[in-house]
């Protein structure tokens, strides 16, 4: 159930909220501060700006219809991977204009849709391309597989080759398809901005050798400092890199290019939390264990990204941990008989009890847009505000 809590100009995702949320609400819980959003993607705006530059959200990174509806009312575009997730978007206020459809195997039936609804699409393939052109689509973009490029970008299925782009574009327009845009997956939770930069710069360079481009796309990278123990991301940094690029752009093909930028999981990442509550506590083979009432079925990421595990804070309602608390190495697992239920690790006191609140930060993002009836758990609460 999802409650939205009128604007009062405080910090809904502070401690002291999350404990008066859980008593009243009960556990599992996850909270999202719309006011940090708001910052977020103030930030992000004025750091990742460049002329002709727009600012999109990929919406698998959090679906709530409540955050796409904040989102589509500052301003911003998105990035959908699923026909669903297109309605969405548009039900949720973006407009057709801002929106668009960046996947892999598509169908035809879908691009009919995406055609009628006046969504554009960025193709993964020629034959795609091929497709989008005899259900009418005229224009499209291509996505561009990342290590091809040649910037170090980790080798995966996305996209065609950079040395075949040339071919592909000259064979699409010979069925009628103009390749408009490129658009690239740089990757995933980069921790700073010179992982990127010279999958960027090559793409910008490809850019120059398509006809008829006008825009380029860049999706995914930036990172989230899930730890919370290393530098945060240079989002100037990033911002500067572009904009060289896209002048170099603009001065070599003659005409405006638009730049898209594609941040999903830093932008609401940081702004929400998920609170769930203690229920047993064990020691097994000289591995302490914390039961708690989620599970990796409402909070997904430790499950499926192990090597960025969230920072665990404990919450004591009515008994806050003094600075002397002594503390020991704990396993925080789920309240299921799946084996590899684990949230995650922490240094917890040594007296933690049932009841004990546990808060997972950096919630906003890849959480509970991941969550699934896998192991028959209900679905968390939700409070915006």
């Amino acid at each position: 159930m999802t409650v939205l809590i009128p604007a009062v100009g405080d910090d809904i995702t502070a401690d002291d909220s999350l404990v008066a949320f859980a008593l009243d609400r009960g556990t599992p819980l996850y909270v999202l501060g719309l006011m940090s959003l708001r910052e977020r993607v103030r930030e992000m705006s004025d750091r990742l700006t460049w002329p002709r530059g727009r600012l999109y959200f990929a919406t698998m990174a959090n679906d709530h219809p409540a955050v796409l509806a904040e989102l589509a009312g500052l301003g911003l575009g998105a990035c959908v991977n699923s026909m669903p997730h297109a309605l969405l978007a548009l039900e949720s206020g973006f407009r057709p204009a801002n929106v668009q459809f960046t996947s892999t195997g598509t169908t035809v039936a879908d691009m009919r849709e995406l055609l009628a609804l006046g969504i554009s699409v960025n193709a993964d393939s020629l034959g795609q391309l091929w497709q989008w052109g005899e259900v009418g689509g005229r224009r499209a973009g291509l996505r561009v597989n990342a290590a091809s490029l040649g910037g170090g970008a980790p080798r995966d299925r996305i996209g065609v080759e950079a040395g075949q782009v040339t071919d592909v574009v000259a064979a699409a327009m010979e069925r009628g398809v103009d390749v408009a845009g490129l658009h690239v997956y740089t990757g995933t939770n980069h921790p700073c901005a010179a992982a990127m930069l010279p999958t960027l710069d090559a793409l910008f360079a490809l850019a120059e050798a398509v006809p008829g481009v006008t825009y380029v796309n860049v999706g995914g990278g930036i990172g989230v400092d899930y730890a919370h123990n290393g530098v945060p991301f240079d989002l100037g940094s990033l911002g500067e890199r572009i904009r060289d690029c896209h002048r170099r752009l603009e001065a070599a093909v003659g005409r405006d290019i638009t730049v898209i930028m594609e941040p999903g999981r830093a932008m609401t990442g940081p702004c929400g939390r998920f609170v769930t509550a203690v229920t047993d506590v064990k020691t097994l083979a000289s591995v302490r264990y914390v039961a708690v009432d989620a599970s990796v079925a409402m909070f997904p990421r430790p499950l499926q990204h192990p090597e960025s595990p969230h920072r665990i804070k404990i919450l004591r309602p009515g008994a806050p941990a003094g600075p002397d608390e002594r503390t020991s190495q704990a396993v925080v697992v789920g309240r299921t008989t799946y084996s590899r239920d684990v949230l995650g690790q922490a240094q917890l006191p040594d007296d933690v009890r049932v009841g004990d609140l546990l808060v997972f930060d950096d919630a906003g993002a890849y959480c509970q847009s991941m969550a699934s009836r896998f192991l028959g758990q209900r679905e968390p609460s939700f409070v915006l505000g």
